[in-house]
């Protein structure tokens, strides 16, 4: 009988002793649990990883590298997302702001630009000089996509193709050609075609001039490049009054490059 009940009573220790070991812990768990959250939220309050409603400082990072970049539509559409979940993040706020500057104002710089480029255009087209004509309708239409009118430019190509008939057999192609070139911006091409036509039809002398005139875009734009450069790594690195300088070479040699007037306008809100 003693044995029998020394079995139960090893029994009833071996079962307690397995459930207690089966059993969830509930607090352990919930306190490795608030552990694990609080490392989360740790190395997210890291300078570089901290979140801001979803988004983190990365995020912003990406948005003022495309801002400096030059690409305005990047870094706002960045910043739309993180403000849809933390309205209030003020560096995205600040950032968002300086976008919408530059942007309206580089909006009316093209629209100006274009503008002057459709009169010089028109005036250039009514001498019957459809070289420049052509040259400065495409400039335009460049800037401000949406002034292109189908119908307009059609006219022009038909009377350009109207007044290549004056040109005998492939002479006539090659006209076509030349101008077709000097609108792309192929100076160099236009001009070589332009001077092989001219010893056959002496009126297009007047117009070899007009092709090294324009050939010398070829070193300006270089050098505008270059001091373009130099201006966007200085301000980059927050280098402002450097940037104005090199910018101000830039611009000097052309006012109408859209690059330049963006970066302008850029060193300009960090100046005020």
């Amino acid at each position: 009988m003693k044995n029998k009940l020394f079995c139960l009573f090893l029994a009833l220790t071996l079962f307690s002793t397995l459930s207690y070991a089966a059993r969830p812990h509930k607090r352990a768990a919930d306190s490795d649990s608030d552990s694990s959250s609080a490392d989360s939220v740790s190395s997210k309050s890291d300078g570089s990883t901290q979140q801001y409603g979803g988004y983190n400082s990365s995020d912003l990072g990406k948005a003022k590298n495309f801002y400096l970049s030059g690409k305005l539509d990047k870094a706002e559409l960045i910043l739309n997302e993180i403000l849809l979940a933390n309205p209030d993040f003020t560096e995205a706020l600040e950032l968002k702001n300086k976008i919408l500057i530059v942007k309206e104002k580089l909006y009316v710089f093209k629209r100006d630009t274009a503008e002057d480029y459709m009169i010089e255009s028109e005036r250039s087209l009514r001498d019957g000089n459809f070289y420049e004509g052509l040259l400065y309708y495409r400039r335009a239409v460049d800037l401000m996509p949406e002034i292109y009118d189908a119908q307009k430019y059609n006219n022009i190509i038909g009377e350009l193709n109207a007044q290549s008939l004056k040109y005998r057999g492939a002479d006539r192609k090659d006209f076509l050609q030349s101008v077709e070139s000097f609108q792309s911006g192929d100076f160099k091409k236009a001009k070589s075609i332009v001077d092989a036509l001219s010893y056959k039809y002496a009126h297009l002398n007047a117009y070899r001039g007009l092709m090294q005139y324009f050939m010398s875009e070829y070193p300006n734009n270089d050098r505008v490049k270059e001091y373009y450069k130099q201006a966007l790594s200085d301000f980059k690195k927050g280098r402002y009054e450097n940037a104005r300088i090199e910018l101000d070479y830039a611009q000097s040699m052309n006012r109408k490059n859209p690059e330049v007037a963006l970066l302008s306008e850029q060193i300009n809100l960090e100046l005020q």
